[in-house]
């Protein structure tokens, strides 16, 4: 599986960009003129059309209490998003290239401060169109985190590249518009590698129990997926809002077990500056494990491991914004 990982990889690298560059050079050379006087060869401007932008954003909130009857806790909270893209089409070849990048902290009363929001997501396709919608297209999706994460104060469950997802795909996608494409991925395949050699961040990583026992911190899977990306905006970019669903099915191992990420952000622009963003993840994964809380007799709380869960992380937010 994991020579045919590699193969996948290389296979996506050369086949279609250079299918595309060889059209890309006839083209040009078709319509080279050249100068007369001076006998040299003029090629024409350059048709490519690139496309680059994003946005940051930067949250801030707090509260502090001296004396309050009512009882809580001061509290400290800040969090940052950002959104890059570069993009282009020239012929019939698209490259679309992502990052979406967010990390947010929270301190209440006395405890450590612990984050409440770590993601590192990136993606490049690349395209060539067949007929009129329609792409072949390989892609590359990758994703991890920033910082360690925490079940309790002391069970550590996630890292920088502790899990890294990679999703290596070949199919066709569907692509109606510029702010909707479906694609159908019939070869896929997924890679799972994790920087630790913890029993706990590797079963809380998807990684099975056979692998960790025999030392392994990364695996293969092959399969087929479906991806479904919508984004748009009204009123000239005040209110944007964009949304991914990924799925995944693994031929060889438990085929009806369908891996499902959802990324989905709404954004009202208030000012120039100022904008309230509200951002939802769901991921489920029948092999990834979940940690819960069990409180014994004594008032102790131990973690104990549970099977798949459906994961949901909700975002709202108000403050600074610049779009470029």
């Amino acid at each position: 599986m994991k020579y045919f990982f590699i193969l996948l990889t290389v296979l996506s690298v050369i086949s279609i960009p250079a299918h595309a560059q060889r059209d890309a050079i006839r083209g040009a050379a078709a319509t080279a003129n050249t100068d007369v006087n001076t006998k040299t060869t003029k090629l024409p401007e350059d048709s490519l059309q690139w496309k680059k932008g994003g946005d940051v954003s930067l949250n801030f909130a707090q509260t502090q209490l001296s004396n309050w009857a009512a009882g809580g806790e001061n509290s400290l909270s800040l969090s940052s998003t950002a959104n890059l893209f570069a993009n282009y089409k020239k012929d019939k070849l698209i490259w679309g290239n992502y990052a979406f990048m967010a990390y947010g902290i929270v301190k209440a009363g006395d405890r450590k401060p612990v984050k409440n929001s770590d993601q590192i997501n990136m993606g490049s396709r690349v395209g060539y169109q067949m007929a009129n919608k329609w792409f072949y297209t390989a892609a590359l999706l990758g994703r991890t985190q920033f910082a360690p994460g925490y079940k309790s104060d002391t069970i550590r469950i996630s890292n920088f590249l502790a899990p890294a997802y990679m999703y290596l795909s070949l199919g066709l996608d569907y692509k109606p518009s510029d702010n909707f494409f479906i694609s159908f991925a019939p070869a896929m395949g997924k890679a799972t590698f994790v920087r630790s050699s913890d029993p706990t961040i590797l079963l809380s990583s998807g990684m099975p129990q056979d692998l960790i026992d025999d030392g392994k911190k990364s695996r293969y899977e092959f399969g087929g997926g479906i991806v479904f990306n919508l984004n748009g905006s009204y009123f000239s970019k005040t209110v944007t809002y964009s949304s991914q669903l990924e799925l995944f099915s693994n031929y060889f191992d438990h085929p009806q077990n369908i891996d499902i990420v959802w990324d989905f952000q709404f954004r009202v622009a208030l000012t120039k500056f100022i904008a309230s963003t509200v951002r939802i993840n769901m991921m489920y994964s029948d092999s990834q494990k979940t940690f819960v809380s069990r409180k014994l007799p004594d008032g102790s709380v131990i973690q104990e491991q549970h099977g798949a869960m459906l994961q949901v992380k909700e975002y709202f937010e108000i403050g600074l914004f610049y779009a470029f």
